[in-house]
């Protein structure tokens, strides 16, 4: 028993560091199939989000606020003028891009006097009040006061106006004034020499041959005598004795090549010789030498490209050289040079093409063609001799402007209208801004009102 209890004690003693070494053993096994276990998570980890994760587009600087920091001002002494080329590296932010970074070259060049680059060109149209009421068809007469006088037209559901209205160029604002005694679109506006305002004709249930003058001391209006034929898409124009030249036009249903004055101090119309050839949607233009240049016009639908001269002085007409392009529903203006510029209009389709009449010769010579082609569209003088030519419709109305440059015979385009119109008008203000009013977009008559601001524009 003793040996037997020997033994066993000796193999329970012997049994103890087997028994320890064994759960040693264990936990060192466990412990590195865990630590293998994180290590693999880990790898799977790095694998999936960093070696084979697809790459993000990286981004650049594209934002429209960072265009303000693209200006440059250098000033230099008066005897100096430079240009420098900077590259400018934006960093990067969050609108997607390909590229980490984004090069852009400012070019400065400076000159005696301070001069800022801008990426930008300034615009050159503001909006303006509105007109009390939306008009196509309807003219516009710049006051010996500054303010404009805007009269009849067609309006909404195509019903005449007899209604005017004044613009105010010191507060942008329109009142109305006393209406007319006849509805009336399509009609003439002359201002006369005592500052009235002649209107002539125009049509409303028919053509008339009514006349009436508007005077901006009283802010009514009278009636004068009739011209002796209804009339329109007629002329008129003032004449440097101050009497009123009304040509052609529609009467009726006929076309006409009658002439006729107006005596202001008589309130009177007399006859005097007819056109050679009959005319309506045709222009007239008083020249510097007196006498009055009437060009293109259609009758019965077919355009004309001559071009005729009317003398005061004897009452006559006199054929002068015709236009290269038959034309009407056309703009002339006479230049500082005293040569005549003629743009755009329809024959069989609608032209781009512009060309200078010279009095001194009665030629007609080309100049540079306008960038869109258009008719019934406003042309108007600035101050800086520029031509401005506005609207007009081609396939569709335009909102677009150019600016046509004597000198050099070109067309540059300018800032686009607010409003898409044709059979607008336009007028050149005391304060060199250009207002332009109403007209169709061929969807509704407009009441909108816009400026145009040499000064952006130059």
């Amino acid at each position: 028993m003793h040996t037997n209890q020997v033994y066993r004690e000796r193999v329970i003693v012997n049994n103890g560091p087997h028994k320890w070494w064994h759960h040693r053993w264990f936990k060192r096994i466990a412990i590195s199939v865990i630590v293998l276990i994180v290590f693999a998570v880990i790898l799977a980890l790095v694998l999936k989000f960093v070696v084979f994760a697809p790459k993000k587009p990286e981004t650049s600087t594209t934002a429209a606020t960072s265009l303000s920091s693209l200006t440059t001002t250098i000033s230099t002494s008066p005897s100096s003028s430079t240009t420098t080329t900077t590259p400018l590296v934006t960093p990067t932010t969050s609108l997607p891009q390909t590229t980490t970074t984004t090069t852009l070259m400012i070019s400065t060049t400076s000159s005696p006097q301070t001069t800022a680059t801008t990426t930008t060109q300034p615009t050159e149209w503001s909006i303006t009040g509105s007109m009390t009421n939306a008009r196509y068809e309807h003219t516009a007469s710049v006051l010996s006061n500054g303010k404009v006088l805007v009269t009849g037209g067609l309006s909404i559901n195509y019903v005449a106006l007899n209604t005017a209205e004044l613009y105010d160029p010191s507060t942008s604002t329109w009142t109305t004034t006393g209406n007319m005694s006849d509805a009336r679109f399509h009609h003439t506006a002359s201002v006369l020499s005592n500052g009235k305002v002649l209107v002539t004709g125009g049509a409303n249930h028919g053509t008339i041959n009514s006349a009436e003058l508007y005077d901006p001391s009283t802010g009514n209006w009278t009636a004068t005598g009739n011209m002796i034929n209804a009339r329109i898409y007629h002329t008129a124009s003032v004449l440097p004795n101050g009497i009123v030249l009304v040509t052609g036009g529609e009467s009726g249903t006929t076309n006409v090549n009658s002439a006729e004055l107006y005596d202001p101090s008589a309130g009177t119309w007399t006859t005097t010789g007819n056109m050679s050839n009959v005319r309506q949607e045709h222009t007239a233009s008083v020249l510097p030498n007196g006498k009055v240049l009437v060009t293109g016009g259609s009758n019965d639908y077919v355009a004309y490209n001559s071009a005729e001269l009317y003398d005061p002085s004897t009452g006559n007409w006199t054929a002068t050289g015709n236009m290269i392009n038959a034309r009407g529903d056309h703009t002339v203006s006479v230049l500082s040079n005293g040569k005549v510029l003629v743009t755009g209009g329809a024959d069989h389709s609608i032209i781009n093409s512009a060309e200078l009449y010279d009095p001194s010769t009665g030629d007609w010579t080309a100049t540079g063609n306008m960038n869109n082609a258009r008719f019934r569209h406003t042309a108007s003088i600035l101050s800086n001799g520029l031509v401005l030519v506005t609207g007009g419709a081609h396939r569709g109305t335009i909102n677009s402007a150019e600016l046509y440059d004597p000198s050099a015979g070109t067309w540059t385009t300018t800032g686009n209208m607010s409003d898409a119109r044709f059979w607008h008008t336009s007028s050149v203000l005391s304060n060199e801004l250009v207002l332009v009013t109403g007209g169709s977009n061929s969807k509704m008559f407009l009441n909108s009102a816009e400026l145009y601001s040499l000064f952006q524009a130059n």
